[in-house]
């Protein structure tokens, strides 16, 4: 399938205005959350340093521990890390089975590869029959990943509609997917390797886990956890609850282009062969192109949505360095939005003023846009860096913020999309 796409528009469309609603404060560096039970423990908010914090249903302060991880992590970097607490997904019989699945960056293991720099974990935990927090002690290994270097990590497992669980992971770091402990043409194209894709595991069958059938490259050559490769640095993956249940990736990209993927039935999405629309040189990383350019291989698939980081590269205008991931809107509060993926960029509050939140808009005939959103720019009076985005029980979305790009600030904050007034 040959690479072809229009470039991204932004215009001032007829999608509704929206405001940022403060709903949480009290975090270090959050990163996820999710609806969990109700009352004091409606959400779990995953948070970089290692806690996974109770949050109530009004929103407000954490109202307490669910699980601590910090003494079995890294020690992260105090101005700025990859590394960390990186995701949590509920079992979907949760309330029946009591298991919660975590990914966190880890020492590197024992017998890890000389000069790596630490081992990512997938380990599920238990929450007792009656109680509310993880119990520690139930801590059980499924996949262990070592890290060539500390950044590129991706980490987030969810569960998709068919009770598989998903999990992204990036390329292990450095540049280019170029260096010490990456695979000639990438650790990406690396079909032996797991580190630069979207993993599909079965937590319900095998020891740890066992292997859709239908995976990808099942019965051919490469590792048959691999659902999807060709992923830099996978920073957001949701699955649409409505329509098709389409699973949506963020990729994160490296000097030219930031790029949304829709994966149906896995395949190759081309980094580090393309970045974006075009083609991409291990040895040549910033080749002037443009975004719709067409020159990337005919065997990876193209992304729906492509931004650029600087004007040169395209038509269209630099929205940022770093994209944020976010969901489809599923909720009823904001008329108008029903069905737009809503997403935004990490480094959009210093690297590019004035963007917001970005709307992926589909066409009839299956074509995206890109629109941003009107409406508030940035949520409170400072800037922040977009760290995530979360929904709850009634498909409202979230907006979750660090302060700075530090690990160690407490100033990370949950922010509700509402209707502007």
């Amino acid at each position: 399938m040959a690479i072809a796409a229009a470039a991204p528009t932004v215009t001032g469309s007829e999608l509704p205005a929206v405001n940022y609603e403060p709903f949480a404060s009290g975090f270090t560096a959050p990163l996820a959350m999710v609806p969990y039970r109700d009352g004091d423990h409606a959400f779990l908010v995953v948070d970089q340093t290692g806690v996974i914090s109770f949050l109530g249903e009004k929103g407000g302060k954490p109202t307490g521990t669910f699980l601590d991880l910090r003494s079995k992590m890294v020690t992260l970097r105090p101005n700025f890390d990859e590394r960390g607490l990186l995701g949590i997904a509920l079992h979907p019989g949760f309330t029946r089975n009591g298991k919660v699945y975590v990914y966190y960056s880890a020492p590197l293991r024992k017998d890890g590869p000389k000069g790596f720099d630490h081992t990512g974990r997938l380990v599920e935990f238990k929450v007792p029959k009656g109680g509310h927090t993880a119990d520690p002690a139930t801590e059980r290994l499924i996949l262990s990943v070592d890290q060539p270097q500390w950044n590129h990590n991706g980490g987030l497992p969810v569960f998709g509609p068919d009770g598989y669980l998903y999990l992204g992971l990036g390329d292990g770091g450095a540049g280019n997917d170029r260096a010490m402990g990456h695979e000639d043409g990438g650790n990406g194209q690396a079909l032996n390797r797991l580190l630069g894709k979207i993993l599909r595991i079965d937590v319900n069958s095998g020891d740890p886990y066992g292997i859709p059938a239908d995976n990808p490259l099942v019965g051919k050559e490469g590792r048959d956890e691999i659902y999807a490769w060709g992923i830099r640095n996978p920073w957001g993956l949701t699955f649409d609850t409505g329509g098709a249940g389409e699973l949506i990736v963020a990729d994160v990209g490296q000097n030219r282009f930031e790029e949304i993927n829709v994966v149906r039935n896995g395949g190759n999405y081309g980094w580090p062969r393309a970045e974006g629309l075009a083609s991409f040189d291990q040895k040549n990383p910033g080749e002037v192109t443009t975004v719709t350019a067409t020159t990337a291989p005919a065997t990876c698939l193209p992304p729906v949505l492509v931004y650029p980081h600087n004007e040169s590269y395209g038509a269209a205008k630099a929205y940022g360095i770093s994209v944020t991931g976010g969901h489809v809107y599923r909720g009823k509060a904001i008329e108008g939005l029903q069905g737009v993926y809503v997403f935004a960029d990490w480094g959009t509050s210093w690297a590019v003023r004035n963007a917001g939140l970005f709307a992926g808009v589909r066409s009839k005939d299956g074509s995206w846009t890109m629109e941003i959103l009107p409406g508030a720019k940035t949520p409170g009076k400072d800037s922040a860096m977009v760290t995530g985005f979360a929904r709850d029980h009634d498909g409202e979305l979230y907006v979750i913020t660090n302060g700075s790009k530090s690990p160690t600030n407490a100033n990370g904050a949950v922010w509700k999309i509402v209707p502007a007034p």
